[in-house]
């Protein structure tokens, strides 16, 4: 059995940390965005298509990027806002223990997953983590969870998805595996 997680906001309520790191990274270019619009609007969505309205609507590629970068930059600062959900963290840990393998699969960057997982001392759990870097068409697409049970060998009957946001879930649901849903922990 594979058992695919969502990080932010599922594994993790990383929307603090991540509200956070955007606010200044915007801030440094003139921009802002509230706690609360991030949580509302921005929150498990790919960057690329949430910055450009925040950043007057249609900014360049590479000031998008540069955002981005600076955000990612900026994370590590952040780390303390993070909260675990730790009935899944338990949850995750004995199924990794009964011989079940696990992957996590984010919109988020490669260097803040490894970054936060690391934190919390689940990164090696992960067989495999996929992030917004290794797919060609992030959640909504379900391509993300897809190469995740390519990756192991098994079918969608095989695997058991937890996820919490709208476009997350969207994914999950077209991957044909089992679904979870996340509520507020």
């Amino acid at each position: 059995m594979l058992i695919c997680v969502d990080l932010d906001g599922t594994l993790l309520d990383t929307v603090p940390a991540n509200g956070a790191s955007y606010r200044a990274a915007l801030e440094e270019q003139g921009f802002t965005v509230s706690d609360e619009y991030y949580a509302a609007h921005c929150n498990g969505g790919y960057y690329k298509n949430f910055l450009r309205p925040l950043m007057g609507g249609d900014p360049s590629p590479e000031a998008v990027e540069r955002v981005h970068d600076r955000k990612k930059a900026l994370y590590g600062n952040f780390l303390d806002l993070v909260r675990p959900n730790r009935a899944l963290l338990a949850l995750l840990q004995g199924m990794k223990a009964a011989g079940h393998q696990l992957a996590c699969v984010t919109t988020g960057s490669r260097r803040n997953a490894t970054e936060v997982l690391a934190r919390f001392g689940c990164l090696d759990w992960f067989g495999l983590v996929l992030t917004s870097e290794d797919v060609a068409h992030n959640k909504p697409d379900p391509e993300g969870y897809c190469k995740a049970m390519a990756h192991f060998g098994v079918t969608p009957e095989e695997t058991m998805i937890f996820e919490d946001s709208g476009p997350g879930l969207e994914a999950a649901l077209a991957s044909g595996a089992a679904v979870f849903k996340i509520e507020a922990f």
